[in-house]
């Protein structure tokens, strides 16, 4: 499976971190093309997303699921007929005030079509880490 890593740095504790990262409507608006969630259950949710490359369009309906393993670490799947994207962050705490985040993101495409769809993952990938890390700070940074 292609993997994507990074090292993320989040402005708080660990404890708000987590409580951020286990929020589902937050996790929904750091995937690209996320056009719609529905929560089934704390715990599960389908995601509606819109994959745009070039002539390509297409919607993917993802079921996910994410489980926490408290103060530390969260762990999601997210599973469509076309792909399979598996991820964990890791939580860290270097200091009272900043949270180290390791983001570690799989993906696998599935069927006739799976080398065009790790392609177009793998570019949407790209600038994943330091847009999360971004809508992160944000989040916490919120009042």
């Amino acid at each position: 499976m292609p993997t994507v890593h990074a090292t993320l740095t989040a402005p708080g504790a660990r404890d708000r971190v987590f409580q951020v990262l286990t929020d589902p409507d937050f996790l929904a608006q750091t995937i690209p093309g996320v056009k719609s969630m529905r929560n089934l259950s704390p715990t599960t949710a389908v995601w509606l997303v819109e994959v745009r490359q070039g002539m390509i369009h297409r919607e993917l309906s993802f079921a996910v699921e994410h489980l926490a393993t408290p103060p530390e670490k969260v762990t999601f799947s997210a599973v469509a007929k076309e792909v399979r994207i598996d991820g964990a962050m890791q939580l860290a705490a270097p200091d009272p005030n900043r949270t180290s985040v390791e983001l570690t993101i799989q993906y696998e495409g599935q069927g006739p079509l799976r080398a065009i769809i790790n392609n177009l993952v793998a570019k949407s990938m790209q600038e994943y880490p330091a847009e999360f890390e971004s809508k992160l700070a944000a989040r916490l940074s919120a009042p």
